[in-house]
């Protein structure tokens, strides 16, 4: 029997329960309805026991009701993380958050003065959570947790209509993370196609584009479209399909040799930027946490090898420090990367020559995939790649085993002591306080 939840649907608060509910396999209904005369207020879940009512002790309940899919973490301490992140949600992101967006979504009149204060207010916090995913996939641990999916539900109306192109572009982590949580099909199920912005504070006005088309200009358009239709076909209707097939060709004009090999070379050019710029970070975080080796995810090669290779090659080319934007330098890291595309997940391994005296290339690629049934299509002392192809039928998706995949890597590496148990970063240990502002 279903649990139902008295709330706004469109709220993303009410959002974080139901993807939390996706999440464990729980079946909530969303009814019309005044539950909320229970306790005063809505949100409420009414389960078989009484009614728990606070989106944040709804989400926790949910998250909580099954202990293997690890919402809530895996262990007392991933628990605490999680807490610390909602916390700090809930205080340091949806309150400045609200002051912008809510105005914009005309829910109450702009205030100048608390919108600019807003404005800084969010973007501290995001510069906090970006700096956090430098090194961290995900906010706390290795797969999804509740303080992913808080902090997405909270970002999602400001991703939608303030923060833009220009708010965004310094937040290459934060975005990274945001489309991977917004492409897991939990979260595609309750917040569907999340549009970024574009232009801040570009209000709907869904109105006056009813009005636009006054009623009796329509008769004479359907006319004049006739009276059109007459003179096409006067000569004939063949000749009308035609002429209207060959506009049809013309739109959908293949591209020539040139503009595609154009497009390779403008695609190849963004891998090995993207690369790089991963090299400085990957090297950054082995300088600081003393790592030998590092498992991560690329987007732009898109599941392809070969592109995935030559994004090996751009994190481990020379970095020059006189250069204005450093790229690369991680080539005395071992690595193995991951690409997700529509067909497969690539995974390309790399061993530096000083360390191929504690870690297999081969072997550690071959453990990697082989409990995935991937395949390996090439393999040296230094450099391996492999495959796993998607496969509908039983339910692999490049995007669904990626982290799966990560986490079976590190795994054999901690085996060998090669990897630390707990890598936590700094930003882990930040305590945020229970400062008590008012929720809007």
């Amino acid at each position: 029997m279903p649990m139902k939840l008295y709330a706004h649907p469109d709220n993303y608060k009410t959002k974080k329960a139901l993807i939390a509910a996706k999440y464990v396999g729980l079946e909530v209904e969303t009814p019309k309805g005044a539950a909320g005369s229970l306790t005063g207020k809505i949100p409420v879940l009414e389960t078989e026991q009484g009614c728990i009512f606070s989106s944040t002790a709804i989400a926790r309940y949910i998250s909580r009701i099954s202990r293997p899919v690890g919402l809530y973490g895996q262990n007392l301490i991933e628990g605490g993380f999680i807490d610390s992140w909602v916390e700090f949600c809930t205080h340091e992101l949806e309150v400045p958050l609200s002051t912008w967006v809510l105005p914009v979504m005309g829910v109450f009149a702009d205030v100048p003065e608390a919108t600019a204060c807003a404005k800084e207010d969010v973007r501290r916090a995001l510069t906090v959570l970006d700096k956090h995913l430098l090194h961290n996939t995900y906010m706390v641990g290795h797969t999804i947790t509740l303080a992913d999916i808080n902090v997405f539900c909270a970002l999602i109306d400001g991703m939608q209509l303030v923060l833009d192109d220009e708010f965004r572009k310094p937040l290459g982590n934060l975005m990274r993370w945001f489309t991977l949580c917004a492409a897991q099909p939990e979260f595609k199920a309750v917040v569907g196609e999340v549009k970024l912005c574009t232009k801040a504070g570009a209000k709907k006005e869904a109105a006056p584009k009813k009005e636009a088309a006054p009623k009796k200009e329509a008769a004479p358009k359907k006319e004049a479209k006739k009276e059109e239709k007459k003179d096409a076909n006067k000569d004939g209707k063949k000749d009308g399909k035609k002429d209207g097939k060959k506009e049809e060709k013309k739109e959908a004009k293949e591209p020539t040799p040139e503009e595609i090999e154009k497009a390779k070379k403008d695609k190849l050019k963004k891998v090995i930027k993207e690369g790089g710029k991963r090299g400085v970070e990957i090297e950054g975080a082995a300088d600081m946490g003393g790592l030998q080796f590092f498992c991560t995810s690329v987007d732009l090669p898109e599941g392809d090898i070969d592109l995935l290779k030559t994004s090996m090659e751009a994190m481990n080319a020379k970095s020059d420090p006189s250069e204005e934007e450093r790229k690369g330098g991680s080539g005395h890291v071992g690595k193995m990367i991951f690409s997700a595309g529509p067909t497969q997940l690539a995974i390309v391994a790399y061993v530096p020559e000083a360390k191929q005296g504690e870690l297999s290339c081969e072997e550690w690629l071959k453990t990697v995939v082989g409990k995935f049934n991937g395949q390996v299509v090439s393999t040296s002392k230094s450099v391996c790649a492999a495959a796993v192809k998607t496969d509908a039928d039983k339910g692999v998706f490049p995007l669904k085993i990626r982290e799966p995949m990560i986490l079976e890597a590190n795994n054999f590496l901690r085996a060998k002591g090669l990897f630390p148990e707990d890598n936590d970063s700094d930003d882990d240990e930040m305590v945020f306080g229970d400062d008590d502002f008012p929720s809007m």
